[in-house]
């Protein structure tokens, strides 16, 4: 399972800023990928990963960029700050792989929208609590609007691909799909429920496994504050392929 506490404070966007079109605001989470907003955000997260047991706290900022009339240019970097604990090893506690992401996005302000991307991740941290290896994740989104739902309803396909190379020679490289299936619930009083909103559906190319975890988060903001909680539990694991048993993860974010 994962915890997650989301926050976002948001003033005027300037000149290069990404300005949503008409009608066309970002969610209250943030998770819509065609619809980024600035915003700064701390997560805390503990997994039980089975060997071991891990809290990993992450930085993130977000910035979207207009490059187009209907095109941004959606930017984020990640900080991680992981502890390692298991009883063989003991704890072990240091920075771990720092993740950057690029995206495009294409929003005219209809009930469509997609963004294709690339995510990097450095291996900065050591074996233990990183990788070792340096990783690349191509993506794609397409999301729906469910208007009929409410304003701020929506559904999203966010696809990944997961490779590796170079780093640790220890390491088999990776080679991993990586799905979100996201649905998101806007409620009254600027409440949300988001349904699988973390690429955690896996397919293992290398080991021919599958991942699918129980995936849910509730949030809601006051003001330009959104707190959020995310849970994930393990359901169907197949030849090994098992990133973590549960996990919670808490976000507290700040738009600009």
């Amino acid at each position: 399972m994962t915890l997650v506490w989301s926050g976002a404070i948001v003033p005027q966007a300037d000149a290069h800023e990404a300005a949503p079109a008409a009608g066309a605001e970002g969610s209250v989470s943030g998770l819509d990928i065609t619809r980024p907003l600035h915003r700064i955000e701390l997560r805390t997260e503990f997994a039980d990963e089975g060997e071991e047991d891990k809290t990993t706290f992450t930085l993130r900022h977000v910035r979207p960029v207009q490059v187009a009339d209907d095109f941004r240019l959606n930017l984020r970097v990640e900080l991680p700050l992981v502890i390692a604990d298991s009883p063989e090893e003991g704890s072990e506690t240091g920075i771990g792989d720092i993740r950057l992401q690029a995206v495009v996005v294409h929003d005219d302000g209809g009930p469509r929208a997609w963004g294709v991307g690339l995510q990097v991740q450095a291996p900065t941290g050591n074996e233990r609590l990183g990788r070792g290896q340096w990783q690349l994740l191509p993506l794609a989104g397409y999301r729906w609007s469910l208007a009929g739902l409410s304003e701020e309803s929506f559904f999203q396909l966010v696809a990944r691909y997961r490779m590796s190379f170079g780093g640790d020679r220890d390491q088999s490289n990776i080679s991993e799909l990586q799905l979100a299936p996201n649905l998101e619930i806007g409620l009254p009083g600027k409440v949300y429920l988001s349904f699988f909103p973390s690429n955690d559906v896996r397919y293992d190319f290398k080991r021919d496994g599958i991942f699918v975890p129980l995936n849910v988060e509730v949030g809601k903001e006051w003001d330009r504050t959104v707190l959020s909680l995310e849970a994930a539990g393990k359901v169907i694991s197949t030849n090994g392929v098992s990133p973590y048993d549960w996990r919670v993860e808490a976000r507290v974010g700040y738009r600009f």
